[in-house]
């Protein structure tokens, strides 16, 4: 058993969904299997995986949004609830190994640290063996990877042909390998999930010059031919529309010729991508073909959600500024938050001469959002969203032993809880009615086993709401009812439009039929109120960065770091935004070759490091790549035990001035601008005593480990 998961594809991507991406690997499966043409997630990644892995709803398990945005409410707790026994759990009971390759993201963001608890983490939800990484995304370069429990370093580097896609096809192959090996009847469920193609869109150069002027056409007119595709396949009903141009996208007739150039290279970069990632499953399929093994492994491929808006307007090169609302490339689209440029620092033209890097290990990227429009074609809308083009995505069932009419498409509604009772009914067993002594809820999924050889049964789906960030929606009967409500925009939810489709004939939700039928929509809106009650949705909650500052705010002020500690994370890291704080590092050095860094926060793309380098304190405070706010010590740093110290001193709002001093003395000076609002990375947190990932500073390669005797690293935050 096989659970393939993609991330952000969405449904007009795949090749063998019409889209423009050659996947020639995921159309052999297709080819052998079942093309699911209606097939819905909860349109954000941590939710869709939670129902996937457990046949429940999202608000039942208590992950009702990301695991960064957790509430007391027990529909959004983010703790995966034990009345609800995973996929794994269950089968590791009935004698299968379980592996989880790849992305997880289903564990509090306070508990992926080494202090845990471990206990959501993979291994401690019924996984036997865990190769990958607990954020909801990481450098496909530089990836934050985990073994079982442990933080490790990738095998090797990009300049060695390291990729992460391609190393958790690896660990995959071992994984299997292994128990076949020792016990070669025993039988096995492995979760790949891979990080594509969620940013950060990073492929090896020769993929990206594949796609060299394929989208140079523009997101409008990629949208009509993705269409003509879609429906000469039979993927898509053969009367529908598109729905307009959303209107967060600029016409691309509009752009200047600097956007179309950057905007089109941001499009080859994530074809490149998906790409990529199809030949790594390739060689996947071949190990279990060669070995014997893939016509009785039933393989199921789905995406989480639909294609990404978080690109806004312009794209990023570095989406660490999108995390900090700063605008990259100018004006900012308003889909999901006002970004706003940094002043002198930040504008199309710097975007424009970093071009060549998009892609490659000194970029963090992602495509402007009217690629996304382009990529869920026909449908509407985004990621993060309850209508169809966060949560209409492909999904595919491969089982050749099973499944004897292969290549051929089902159009039943079905969902992403649907699953897990798949599962079940192709093995035979039920879920248990009490799981390590916890008496579990009932599965809430139906089983697609009815499909496998009849196209045209009747779907045996009822009813399905969806709830996303205050976004609403509810599939009854064919007839689907949806307000979209932005994020952040406050509670009042009364006052969002509701809009009415029949997907029966209006599969894309080009044709809102709320003002001719008002009866219809009432009716629906009373099903989405009766659903949300019986299924923890209630209270609804828009807010993300509220949610997400919770997690920064710690409540203590001063922080002793050991030298040896493992990575620390954000959010579990000082919360330094606007804020005054000092560092000393207390060192004995036993002669003057002692250098490197003492502690650091973040990587190339954000953050700061004090380090020692040719006998002077150095300090380099990175805002994003664009500038390095550097300060050196006028002193060397003398042999013998010594305390090495920085203050920044908040002068303003984002801005302050900075010291070094040795031995407590004063030994150097200067101003820093602009600091960091938000965060400094998504995977390179706090380190003492080294930088390992990625350098902070331009002036030393990675890791630049302390050669000296670093005792402890003190930090203390001011509440100023």
């Amino acid at each position: 058993m096989v659970f393939l998961v993609l991330d952000d594809i969405g449904y007009g991507s795949l090749g063998c969904f019409g889209g423009p991406v050659d996947t020639p690997n995921i159309d052999r499966l297709a080819q052998g299997g079942l093309r699911y043409t209606n097939f819905h997630t909860t349109g954000i990644c941590s939710p869709t995986r939670a129902c996937m892995l457990t046949g429940r709803n999202l608000h039942s398990v208590g992950v009702g949004s990301l695991m960064e945005f957790a509430s007391g409410y027990p529909g959004y707790t983010t703790y995966l609830s034990k009345e609800a026994a995973t996929m794994p759990e269950m089968l590791v009971k009935q004698g299968y190994d379980t592996y989880c390759v790849g992305k997880w993201h289903l564990a509090p963001s306070g508990s992926i640290n080494a202090a845990g608890p471990y206990d959501q983490w993979p291994m401690g939800r019924g996984f036997e063996r865990f190769y990958g990484f607990l954020e909801s995304h990481t450098s496909q370069w530089y990836p934050d990877l985990v073994s079982g429990t442990t933080r490790i370093s990738p095998p090797s580097t990009p300049e060695q042909g390291y990729h992460l896609s391609k190393d958790l096809v690896n660990q995959s192959i071992q994984y299997i390998s292994d128990g076949k090996s020792l016990q070669p009847d025993k039988p096995f469920f492995l979760y790949l999930a891979f990080g594509a193609g969620h940013w950060p869109h990073h492929v090896p150069q020769a993929y990206i010059d594949k796609y060299k002027g394929k989208f140079d056409m523009g997101w409008d007119a990629m949208r009509n031919e993705t269409l003509a595709r879609e429906k000469e396949l039979g993927v898509v009903p053969e009367n529908t529309d598109l729905p307009p141009r959303d209107q967060w996208v600029k016409a691309w007739d509009s752009l200047t010729a600097d956007e179309k150039e950057v905007y089109a290279r941001f499009a080859e970069v994530h074809a490149a991508y998906i790409d990529y990632t199809d030949e790594q499953i390739g060689r996947f399929l071949d190990y279990l073909e060669d070995s014997g093994q893939l016509n009785n492994t039933m393989i199921v491929v789905i995406s989480d959600n639909g294609a990404s808006p978080e690109g806004d307007a312009n794209g990023w090169t570095n989406m660490v500024m999108w995390a900090n609302t700063i605008s990259e490339g100018g004006d900012s689209s308003g889909f999901q938050d006002n970004f706003l440029p940094i002043p002198n620092i930040t504008n199309m033209s710097t975007m424009l001469s970093k071009i060549d890097e998009i892609g490659g290990p000194l970029s963090y990227p992602t495509y402007p959002l009217g690629w996304a429009m382009a990529d869920n074609t026909p449908n509407k809308l985004y990621k993060w969203t309850s209508h169809e083009g966060g949560t209409h995505d492909p999904m595919i069932i491969y089982w050749p032993d099973g499944i004897k009419d292969g290549n051929s498409i089902r159009s039943q509604f079905c969902h992403a809880i649907d699953i897990v009772p798949t599962v079940l009914e192709v093995l035979n067993f039920d879920a248990p009615e009490v799981y390590n002594g916890v008496t579990q809820m009932p599965v809430e999924g139906i089983s697609l086993a009815y499909t496998f050889a009849n196209a045209t049964e009747p779907t045996h789906k009822k009813v399905q709401y969806f709830e996303m960030m205050g976004t609403r929606a509810i599939w009854y009967d064919g007839w689907k009812a949806v307000a979209f409500h932005h994020l952040d925009a406050g509670p009042d939810f009364q006052n969002d439009t509701w809009e009415l489709y029949n997907l029966s004939n209006d599969a894309s939700e080009a044709h809102d039929l709320a003002a001719q039928y008002p009866a219809k929509l009432e009716e629906m809106q009373d099903r989405w109120w009766a659903e949300a009650s019986k299924y923890n949705v209630l209270p609804l909650d828009d807010r993300a960065h509220a949610r997400y500052s919770a997690l920064q705010e710690r409540g203590i002020s001063n922080f002793t770091y050991l030298p040896g500690v493992e990575k620390i994370m954000e959010p579990a890291i000082p919360d330094t935004r606007n804020s005054s704080y000092t560092l000393t590092a207390y060192v004995n050095n036993s002669g003057n070759d002692s250098q490197g860094v003492l502690f650091s926060i973040g990587g190339r793309f954000a953050g700061l490091s004090l380090y020692v380098k040719d006998r002077h304190l150095i300090f380099d405070y990175n805002l994003f790549g664009m500038k390095h706010y550097v300060i050196t010590s006028d002193d060397e740093v003398p042999e013998g035990m010594a305390t090495l110290g920085f203050e920044f001193k908040k002068t303003g709002r984002w801005t302050g001035e900075g010291t070094l001093f040795i031995n407590r003395k004063e030994v150097g000076s200067g101003d820093i601008t602009y600091t960091v609002p938000g965060r400094y990375s998504f995977e390179e947190g706090l380190e003492v005593g080294k930088d390992p990932q990625t350098p902070v500073s331009n002036d030393y390669q990675s890791p630049f480990e302390y050669n000296g005797d670093l005792e402890k690293v003190v930090m203390t935050v001011a509440n100023d």
